[in-house]
C-alpha cells in the first residue's frame, strides 16, 4: 500500500492532536517564524527528510523533528536520523535497558518512573537503534505515540511513501 506524504503529515497532525500538541515545547513547523525554521533547516535536507511536521525541543542543546519521510535529532553533539519506514520498534531507552537488566538477572523489576523518561529509542529494521530526546513526561509519551503509529503503520502496510 502505498502511503503519500500528505497521508503521513496528516496521520502525524491527528496524532498530534490527540495529545494536545502542539504546546510550550513542541511546535508545528509550519507556524515557526521563517528565522526560526532557517535554524533547524540549515541542519538537515528537507528533501531528505520530506516535509518537517513537528519540532520537539528540550532545550538549545536537544530537539526532535518529525518530517513525512524521516525523524531528525540533535542530541547537543550529533544529528541523527531515521526514516520512517525502516523503524521496526519505539521504546524508552531506560526502560529497555532496564528490563534487559532483570532478564539477566540483574536487578528486581520494579515500577519503572515514567515522568522521568526523556529518550526515545528506535530500532530499525537492519537493528541499528538511535536515540531522540525531548522533554520529560507527556512530551515524550506524545512523541513515543506518534511513532508507535508509524511503526504500525510498517508492521501492517508495508510503508511506502510515493
Amino acid at each position: 500500500m502505498q502511503k503519500t506524504e500528505d497521508f503521513i503529515e496528516n496521520r502525524i497532525k491527528w496524532r498530534a492532536s490527540k495529545h494536545d500538541l502542539p504546546n510550550k515545547n513542541v511546535h508545528l513547523f509550519e507556524n515557526l517564524t521563517t528565522d526560526k525554521k532557517a535554524e533547524y533547516l540549515t541542519h538537515f535536507n528537507e528533501n531528505d527528510c520530506g516535509k518537517i511536521i513537528l519540532l520537539f525541543t528540550d532545550s538549545k542543546k536537544y530537539w526532535t523533528a518529525i518530517g513525512t519521510k524521516k525523524i531528525i535529532g540533535f542530541d547537543g553533539t550529533n544529528y541523527n536520523s531515521v526514516e520512517l519506514n525502516s523503524i521496526k520498534d519505539v521504546d524508552s531507552k531506560n526502560r529497555k535497558e532496564y528490563f534487559e537488566k532483570a532478564e539477566a538477572g540483574e536487578t528486581k523489576l520494579k515500577k519503572i518512573k515514567k515522568r522521568n523518561e526523556s529518550e526515545l529509542l528506535i530500532t530499525e529494521f537492519n537493528g541499528k537503534e538511535t536515540i531522540f530526546i525531548t522533554k520529560k513526561g507527556s512530551d515524550l509519551f506524545s512523541l513515543w505515540n506518534i511513532m508507535m503509529m508509524i511503526e504500525q503503520l510498517n508492521k501492517k502496510t508495508g510503508y511506502n511513501t510515493v
